[in-house]
């Protein structure tokens, strides 16, 4: 099935996903994390007979540094001296994001 996440980041399968990102997830993944996320597609083709690993790029990829830095500063996150992207998206990874 695909979900879209609703209004507060969640992360699943240890990549972070905000508000209105889509990801494949099995019936039974989307049981833990349905409060969180709206119902974009029913059928379990997608994600495999019992596989939650099927997301979509992670949305921090396709961010340009001054984005993630902005994205950074929101949530308090110290970049330290990072300055390119990869290293940016490191320190962020790093910091993690809440649990939904």
């Amino acid at each position: 099935m695909k979900v879209e996440v609703r209004s507060i980041p969640i992360r699943h399968n240890g990549t972070p996903y905000e508000k209105g990102a889509s990801f494949s997830i099995s019936s039974k993944g989307y049981e833990r994390i349905k409060p969180y996320v709206n119902v974009i597609d029913e059928s379990d083709d997608d994600a495999g007979a019992g596989n939650d690993s099927a997301p979509t790029a992670d949305p921090l990829d396709s961010m340009e540094p001054d984005e993630l830095r902005v994205y950074a500063a929101d949530r308090n996150i110290d970049l330290g001296k990072a300055t390119s992207k990869e290293g940016i998206l490191e320190k962020i990874k790093a910091a993690g994001e809440p649990k939904a």
